[in-house]
């Protein structure tokens, strides 16, 4: 496999930057093929069924790219169709995004906000994750699809997301939460604003810097490295097809989250 085959990094919409952002900033020198699916996003609200065929014609239509590892940037997306997606591509490096729980009760949180969206929150996979936890840990759980409207929309409703949010936590009661998990990948970019909603100083906890390394540990085992630490390169598609969509990456990528 080419050195300088691309990895290619698939979403929902635009929320996967934030994973591209940490996969960049551990292997600067690969070259990185993104595609957002933004015509179709939300994937939280719709079947499993439907996601794992969305995701699976999306990664299919990028394969003769030749990539040398794919990663699946959205938690919704993983839980319905990462298992499909290895399997179809068993020779190559397929990793997926999952919340991060597990960190956060790591860090010794034992109650957390865990944001995400409704498909996340319905999979077996999230599931799974809630059971392997201590039974001391309180975990509460909350869809909120209203953040990644904000970010697909380019977050130019500032206060309308934070009046959402202060209404989505009111019922949690946000004075003993110690932790939150950003359990969708578009949530990361509205880490400010969570904040502010909150009215407290909480620390946030996402995945992509743990996929970026299991990753980079994949490719020293199964493609040659040139060793540079600079010089790849990133390429952005979205199935919007429109020149609005690729200057929304492009923004996204070199913003703070």
């Amino acid at each position: 496999m080419e050195q300088s085959a691309p990895i290619v990094v698939f979403d929902s919409g635009f929320g996967g930057i934030s994973v591209l952002k940490q996969l960049i900033a551990c292997m600067p020198a690969e070259n990185y093929l993104y595609f957002g699916d933004s015509l179709h996003a939300p994937y939280g609200p719709r079947p499993a069924e439907e996601v794992r065929a969305l995701t699976l014609a999306a990664i299919r239509s990028l394969l003769p790219e030749a990539p040398k590892a794919v990663v699946i940037a959205c938690n919704t997306a993983t839980a319905a169709a990462l298992d499909s997606v290895q399997e179809f591509l068993p020779d190559l490096p397929v990793l997926g995004i999952r919340p991060a729980l597990k960190q956060a009760e790591a860090a010794g949180c034992r109650r957390i906000l865990s944001l995400a969206t409704a498909g996340t929150l319905a999979s077996p996979s999230y599931a799974r994750q809630l059971k392997g936890l201590r039974p001391e840990t309180k975990v509460f759980s909350i869809a909120a699809p209203g953040i990644v409207t904000y970010v697909e929309g380019g977050r130019t409703a500032r206060d309308e997301v934070i009046a959402y949010l202060r209404a989505l936590l009111l019922p949690v009661g946000t004075g003993e939460i110690d932790a939150a998990v950003l359990g969708c990948t578009h949530f990361p970019f509205a880490r400010e604003e969570l904040r502010t909603a909150l009215g407290r100083d909480v620390p946030f906890f996402d995945a992509g810097a743990e996929v970026a390394k299991a990753l980079s540990l994949a490719l020293e085992s199964s493609c040659p490295r040139s060793g540079k630490t600079a010089g790849g390169s990133v390429t952005f598609r979205n199935s919007l097809n429109t020149e609005l969509a690729i200057r929304r990456s492009w923004a996204l990528l070199t913003s703070p989250c």
